[in-house]
């Protein structure tokens, strides 16, 4: 049986699908059950718990031998993966699968990127078998950058790779359920590194939808990540890695999805088309909003 957390979210519900439709005994770990079998529709194993609270996680890791392990963003981040590293060792799992950050580091100038790598490290030394996974900028965090036909960045003529959550996924499952990750980190890029100017054009193309990127300072990023609720020290973050987006901090190509998954990563031309109608959504409600505003 694999435990999955995250599994309300884009890449965590993507792994409890794929898990299932797979013929894998996923179990989704979850405060809200009720919330959690809305979210993956049917008839879902749930067992609830909180990762605060480590007397929840004993009766979670009944049975399971497999775990993936993906939390939200915010400061409890590190003492709630390490407190289900803790409990899957003692309850004798056999191997871990963590979502983890690009270029997770201790000397990072990111504090996300600083939490992860504190994360790892108990990993590595739990005695559990692990596999990492650190996916750069998601495909998916398009949907809430568009508003009213723009992107809107720090990032300048940065480049990057974006890759696609349903590519992410793939490699979690492939892990947990195949040979040969022990101890693997693996990368995961898109196939093309682009600059935001051509996200937007491809994105048009693509959608037949009103695309373009606009400019903004890091300070501007930071004030929308705050205000759609983040915490402060992620939307500093936030800005900040814009700024080292602008530098060329994630302009690179990987193999990794393919060489894990025997599958090319998704193109965001592959992207935009399948998720064409959430483009158009999220641009028409924008506009709409715009328009009622006094």
């Amino acid at each position: 049986m694999i435990l999955v957390t995250g599994a309300t979210g884009t890449i965590g519900g993507e792994v409890f699908r794929r898990l299932a439709a797979a013929g894998e005994r996923p179990r989704a770990f979850a405060r809200d059950p009720q919330r959690a079998r809305a979210r993956l529709a049917g008839a879902v194993e749930c067992v609830v718990g909180d990762l605060d609270r480590p007397e929840t996680l004993e009766a979670a890791l009944a049975g399971v031998d497999r775990v993936f392990l993906l939390t939200r963003q915010s400061v409890r981040q590190p003492h709630q993966e390490r407190n289900l590293i803790d409990a899957a060792a003692r309850a004798g799992a056999r191997h871990l699968v963590k979502l983890s950050v690009f270029r997770a580091d201790e000397r990072s100038p990111l504090r996300i990127a600083r939490q992860h790598r504190d994360v790892e490290r108990a990993l590595e030394r739990s005695g559990l078998s692990y596999t990492i996974v650190r996916p750069v900028f998601l495909m998916q965090n398009l949907f809430g950058m568009l508003h009213g036909g723009a992107i809107r960045t720090a990032a300048e003529d940065g480049r990057l790779a974006m890759v696609d959550a349903r590519d992410v996924a793939a490699v979690a499952v492939a892990a947990l359920t195949g040979r040969g990750h022990d101890g693997a980190t693996y990368t995961l890029t898109g196939p093309q590194s682009l600059s935001f100017d051509e996200v937007a054009d491809i994105v048009a193309q693509q959608t037949g939808t009103r695309v373009r990127h606009l400019r903004v300072p890091p300070d501007a990023v930071r004030e929308a990540v705050e205000r759609s609720g983040m915490e402060t020290w992620f939307a500093e973050d936030m800005a900040r890695l814009h700024h080292m987006l602008a530098a060329g901090y994630e302009d690179l190509v990987t193999d990794d999805v393919r060489a894990v998954t025997g599958t090319s990563p998704c193109t965001l031309a592959e992207f935009a088309r399948d998720f064409a109608d959430r483009f158009a959504d999220t641009s028409q409600a924008a506009q709409a909003a715009a328009r009622s505003a006094p």
